[in-house]
C-alpha cells in the first residue's frame, strides 16, 4: 500500500465520520411549532416530535370561542390570541385550528340559521388559509408527510373527493364499510389521491 492509497482511505473515513455526525445532529433538531390554548394530551404528544416555541411558522390552535371566530373571520382581533392569528396570517404562516376546539360545535344547535352563520365564519377562516382539522389529523399535517384526510361518512361522492382534493390531501382514510359512488371511483383512478381503509 502506497502513501496515496493510505491518504485516500483516511480521507474516506473522515468524510464518512463527518456525514454520520451531521446526520445524527440533523435527526436531533426538532421543528418548531407554536401552540395556542390548552389540550394537555395533544400538547404532550406534540412535545415528543416538535420544539414548542413562540416563534415558528406553524401554529396549532387548540380552542376558539365564538367571539374569536367572528373576530378572525372579519380580519380583526379582540385579544392577544386573535391578534397573533391575524398577524401570523399576514406573515403567511401555517395555522391549524382543531375542529373539536371550536366552541360553538359543543352545543347541539338546532337553529339552522345560527349554525349556518357560524359555518360561514369557519368558511372565511378556510378562505384565509387556516386549516380546520380534526384532532387526530394534527400530526399528519405537521409532519409534512402525506396529507391524510379522515373521511367518516358512509357514502363518498364525486363532490366529496373534489373537496378533499382542494384541501391538498394526498390520502383519504375511510372505514371498511364505506360506499364509493361510481363517479367518485372513476375520478380517483385519474387522481393522485390514494384511498386507504383503516
Amino acid at each position: 500500500m502506497n502513501e496515496n492509497d493510505l491518504l485516500d482511505i483516511i480521507r474516506k473515513e473522515i468524510e464518512k465520520y463527518i456525514r454520520e455526525k451531521n446526520s445524527s445532529q440533523e435527526q436531533n433538531i426538532k421543528e418548531k411549532i407554536t401552540l395556542l390554548g390548552e389540550d394537555l394530551v395533544l400538547k404532550e404528544e406534540l412535545e415528543k416530535r416538535f420544539e414548542i416555541s413562540d416563534e415558528s411558522d406553524k401554529i396549532v390552535v387548540f380552542s376558539l370561542e365564538i367571539d374569536e371566530l367572528f373576530s378572525i373571520s372579519n380580519a380583526t382581533y379582540i385579544n392577544p390570541k386573535t391578534e397573533l392569528i391575524i398577524k401570523s396570517l399576514l406573515k403567511n404562516k401555517y395555522i391549524y385550528l382543531i375542529e373539536e376546539g371550536i366552541s360553538w360545535r359543543s352545543y347541539s344547535c338546532e337553529v339552522k340559521k345560527i349554525a349556518d352563520k357560524y359555518l360561514s365564519y369557519e368558511k372565511e377562516l378556510k378562505d384565509m388559509g387556516i386549516k380546520i382539522i380534526k384532532k387526530m389529523e394534527v400530526l399528519d399535517y405537521l409532519d409534512n408527510t402525506k396529507r391524510k384526510k379522515y373521511f367518516d361518512k358512509k357514502v363518498m361522492t364525486l363532490k366529496d373527493v373534489k373537496e378533499i382534493e382542494r384541501e391538498a390531501a394526498d390520502e383519504i382514510v375511510v372505514s371498511d364499510k364505506i360506499f364509493i359512488t361510481d363517479s367518485a371511483k372513476e375520478y380517483l383512478k385519474n387522481s393522485a389521491l390514494e384511498i386507504k381503509k383503516g
